[in-house]
């Protein structure tokens, strides 16, 4: 996924007056959370700490790590540190939490290949970190992503901390992972790839009651797993096992014997033709394979061993797309016999499934399907009812596990409250009224939502992904009627679907008069008609729809290529930059007539809640405003800005509260707010939250003042609130 960029807007016209961009007031304190979806994303690991009850961690593909916060019952990002200059580390690969000094954690960070990664150190429970620059690549977004813990702490003494790469070897620090030296002895890098990037050493573990050190390689001759007895000296291969499979997981049981899952690709997309789980006994492997014999296919990725039974262990299936999704398995006996959540052969059902506070997991189903991409499976050490799994959109835990065979229902409740994983593109918080969405955004793979509340996960009738799927292109509501609101995507037959009730339903716009994928569009005040700019016809057709009678105009006065807004409070106004001039149009888009002002086309143009004919345009290093439809501007001084958006005002009659994504008056790269049309600037987040890869959109919330929305390359809608 890759963070979407503006072009610059170039200004030829002489500016009416300038405005200082500098700071002269004090900035207000923050409380920096998510606006709720659920997850959203591929959550490929989590681990439990041995030490401490209630502590884990979870970690994700390109949004940065967690950790559980047991009094919240919810999990807090513990990397939004990381910012721009850093944004390839929010990838986590792996992470390790100390079996013996419960405020130790590490995180091996890295979201591509191609770019060098690093490894965090925490003392205080990820609170803060210390960073160890390595001569190595990391994938936490590549394939393979989903495997074992490459990171691992040694539990018979601590200070050592290994970590296993894609492409460079085996890697040790001895020093609570201040220092690292390379494994010179460890015997092979592995020699699978998959899409030409190295999947290498899965994951390190240490037998409990040995004390040995075990390695997982990706070799596609069968010698994958590799043991040391004297702390990485000299290795000695396990005995040949199931060639051309991997053992993605790994699990030791408190007697030392080894539980591998296997499958014939890394994961979690690949062909998993098939799939093994085996036990190591020191000596030798035993096939241990669940018989499902209900003509599905797929291998196995997660297992988790009962830290209070031996012989208990649940595995989870890996690709299985087909309804009700991937299976975990439960055994009791050592794998002699398996019981899974349900038999598609027979039809039974040994689970329920319960998302109520993310009801948008079910995806147009009456129930939500177990997961998929469950790529990792861990059992509460506390609790063998519990059982955590990540899939490729949120997490799950399990209420009563142990029930399985019994004859009751085991309970699957939604887990992720807190954990947001969305790439965001755009959002648009209308001039909403009670009962109205508060916000409308469109983002990566899901598609978007309509959120009524901001604070609780969607249900399934306001998730756009339901209706359409894919990635959407653009996004506008009406803010004089937010019950409207209308996106692109990228889908050559239906690019457009609309919403005239909230996003309680969406359907597609009838007969649009091009077969594109995606565009612009932009939506009147009162949600009678839009604008659509197709996507790469190259021709010079601009359309109009007209919600109202179900009809398309051509609108006159604009070619092909010009960047389009339609103004916050009177409906018959819209504006555009094209062909080196600025333009409006006052009779709904029907035609457009230059203003006199001089710009170049590929700008940004914002209109202003509440403020008919405000216009405010960005150039990144050059912000101006009109107050009079564009016939005039005024230039701030002194800022730089990505992204403006507009909010409810500090005083009521106020001009609305501007935020910017940028930078203002030498204050650094932020989030910044203005409450007085841009003659001063506060820098709202501090470096302690910059939240990784951001994308170019804010949004104030159009009711609530000082409430900001912004979007994120993998931390889903960062929201901010003020505190009074």
């Amino acid at each position: 996924m890759k963070k979407r960029h503006y072009a610059a807007l170039c200004l030829c016209a002489v500016m009416a007056s300038g405005l200082s961009g500098c700071s002269s007031k004090a900035a207000p304190e923050y409380a920096w959370s998510n606006v709720a979806i659920g997850g959203g994303g591929y959550v490929t690991g989590m681990v439990y700490s041995e030490a401490e009850e209630n502590l884990i961690y979870a970690r994700t593909d390109i949004g940065g790590a967690y950790r559980w916060k047991e009094d919240e019952q919810r999990w807090v990002a513990i990397t939004d540190h990381l910012g721009a200059d850093n944004w390839n580390l929010i990838g986590i690969e792996s992470i390790a939490a100390d079996p013996v000094e419960a405020n130790r954690v590490y995180a091996l960070c890295g979201t591509y290949m191609g770019s060098k990664g690093a490894i965090l150190a925490s003392e205080d429970y990820g609170e803060t970190w210390t960073q160890a620059d390595m001569p190595f690549d990391c994938g936490a977004n590549n394939q393979g992503r989903g495997t074992g813990e490459r990171i691992m702490v040694n539990p018979k003494k601590n200070a050592q901390v290994w970590a296993g790469t894609r492409n460079a070897g085996l890697w040790k620090s001895e020093d609570y992972g201040k220092t690292w030296n390379e494994v010179t002895s460890f015997p092979t890098k592995g020699d699978y790839k998959q899409e030409s990037t190295s999947v290498g050493i899965m994951w390190v573990d240490f037998d409990p009651v040995s004390g040995d050190v075990y390695a997982g390689v990706a070799n596609t001759d069968g010698n994958c797993v590799y043991r040391s007895s004297d702390e990485g000296a000299t290795w000695e291969a396990l005995p040949t096992n199931l060639p051309g499979m991997f053992p993605l997981h790994e699990d030791f049981s408190a007697d030392g014997t080894l539980y591998l899952a296997y499958a014939t690709s890394a994961g979690p997309n690949g062909n998993q033709a098939e799939g093994a789980v085996c036990k190591f006994d020191g000596t030798a492997f035993t096939d241990i394979t669940p018989q499902n014999d209900d003509g599905r296919y797929g291998g196995f990725s997660g297992i988790s061993v009962d830290a209070n039974d031996p012989d208990t262990v649940v595995v989870s299936t890996l690709f299985y797309w087909s309804d009700p999704g991937d299976e975990l398995y439960r055994t009791t006996d050592g794998g002699k016999t398996w019981t899974g959540l349900f038999d598609t052969k027979t039809g039974e059902d040994h689970y329920v499934m319960d998302v109520s506070e993310a009801d948008w997991l079910t995806w147009g189903r009456e129930e939500a399907k177990v997961g998929w991409w469950i790529t990792d499976v861990n059992i509460n050490p506390f609790n063998s009812d519990e059982v955590m799994y990540g899939t490729g959109a949120t997490i799950f835990c399990t209420e009563n596990m142990t029930a399985l065979g019994t004859g009751e229902d085991v309970t699957i409740a939604f887990a992720a409250y807190g954990l947001e994983e969305t790439a965001v593109y755009q959002m648009v918080s209308p001039d909403y009224k009670d009962g109205e969405p508060q916000l409308y955004s469109i983002m990566g793979d899901l598609t978007g939502f309509s959120h009524l509340d901001v604070t609780k996960g969607p249900d399934d009738a306001h998730f756009m992904g339901s209706s359409s799927g894919g990635n959407a292109t653009d996004l506008d509501a009406a803010f004089e009627n937010a019950n409207v609101a209308v996106y692109a995507i990228q889908d050559r037959r239906n690019p457009l679907w609309m919403t005239t009730d909230g996003g309680a339903s969406w359907t597609a716009v009838s007969n649009p008069p091009e077969k594109v994928e995606g565009g612009r569009v932009s939506v009147n005040a009162d949600g009678t008609c839009f604008l659509w700019t197709p996507a790469n016809t190259g021709n010079s057709n601009i359309y109009k729809y007209s919600i109202t009678d179900n009809k398309w105009y051509y609108t006159q006065g604009l070619g092909y290529g010009a960047v389009l807004a339609a103004d916050r409070v009177n409906p018959n106004l819209f504006y555009a930059a094209y062909n080196g001039m600025f333009y409006v149009s006052e009779d709904a888009g029907v035609s457009f007539n230059p203003t006199g002002q001089m710009v170049v086309d590929n700008c940004t143009i914002h209109t202003v809640v509440g403020q008919e004919g405000d216009i405010w345009l960005n150039s990144g290093s050059l912000v101006m405003y009109s107050d009079d439809k564009g016939r005039s501007f005024s230039t701030i001084k002194d800022v730089s800005f990505d992204a403006i958006g507009f909010g409810a005002p500090e005083k009521a009659g106020s001009y609305p509260a501007v935020y910017a994504m940028g930078e203002a008056g030498g204050q650094g790269k932020g989030i910044y707010r203005s409450t007085d049309k841009g003659k001063t600037w506060v820098r709202l987040n501090d470096d302690q939250h910059l939240f990784g890869n951001l994308t170019d959109a804010i949004s104030g919330d159009s009711k609530v003042f000082g409430r900001v929305y912004f979007a994120t390359n993998g931390r889903g809608i960062v929201m901010g609130d003020q505190i009074q």
